[in-house]
């Protein structure tokens, strides 16, 4: 059950938080890099941190009363939990830098918190878990909810600094769009392209008129399950894309610094 009072005292955070996700990126930096299932890279969370990503997605299950994050349960690893891969260390970075998530007080660093088990459960466990570190709620970190969401209208329910993981063409989202963090999109949906020659032009159309929409709305975008190479990443930039999702975080992250 969560209090009135905190929803109120949130409310001025959550209003900061919701201009950051204002419209296409005019330069791409490293803060338009999405680490995509992170808790596989080398360190969880830590390699993705010191590459100073602008989000990182980690999947979260609910089992025996601990939050695990893997993909699946038969993916589990006693060493890689929600609290100590991912909330401790990000508050040790926060503390670090005198209440940011960067060095670089400007930056903003998206947490996209995939539940994979009960959509209710895990989810309060989730909160319970992010307010034992009542530091990390600031402007400079953005939690955002994917995977097994409630429905929007309960969106509300919950404390203003968690946002939701939006759908494009979901009228309730649409209508919810207070607490929607961002727009995530299946690319299949889109387009059967494998990330070589050129994307129909009916599919880019189809991309084209959702991206512009989401930014429309004052909110970013990104496509998972698109193909991972440099003629995608570039054309995903051209297209307007905010978070290019990435497997390959390490060559992503200078493919954009070098600008190529």
């Amino acid at each position: 059950m969560f209090y009135m009072a905190r929803q109120f005292f949130f409310a001025f955070f959550f209003s900061i938080t919701s201009l950051l996700a204002d419209a296409q990126p005019v330069k791409y930096t490293i803060a338009n890099v999405h680490a995509h299932n992170d808790y596989d890279h080398n360190i969880p969370f830590t390699q993705a941190h010191d590459l100073q990503l602008g989000s990182i997605e980690a999947d979260v299950l609910w089992i025996n009363d601990t939050l695990f994050v893997a993909h699946g349960a038969k993916y589990l690893k006693r060493d890689v939990l929600f609290e100590g891969s991912y909330l401790q260390k990000l508050a040790n970075f926060v503390k670090e830098n005198k209440g940011y998530a960067y060095a670089d007080t400007s930056s903003v660093l998206q947490l996209l918190i995939d539940i994979k088990t009960d959509s209710l459960q895990t989810l309060n466990a989730v909160i319970k878990s992010i307010e034992k570190f009542p530091i990390l709620v600031n402007r400079s970190v953005r939690f955002v909810i994917t995977g097994n969401q409630l429905p929007a209208e309960q969106f509300n329910s919950y404390p203003a600094y968690i946002l939701f993981d939006g759908k494009i063409n979901d009228p309730s989202h649409i209508k919810n769009i207070n607490r929607i963090g961002l727009f995530s999109a299946d690319f299949s949906k889109y387009s059967k392209w494998k990330g070589e020659g050129d994307i129909p032009a009916a599919d880019l159309a189809l991309l084209t008129t959702d991206i512009a929409k989401a930014h429309s709305l004052h909110r970013q975008i990104r496509f998972w399950g698109v193909p991972d190479n440099a003629r995608t990443w570039r054309i995903m930039m051209d297209l307007g894309v905010d978070y290019i999702n990435t497997d390959q975080i390490a060559e992503v992250a200078k493919f954009v610094v070098s600008g190529k």
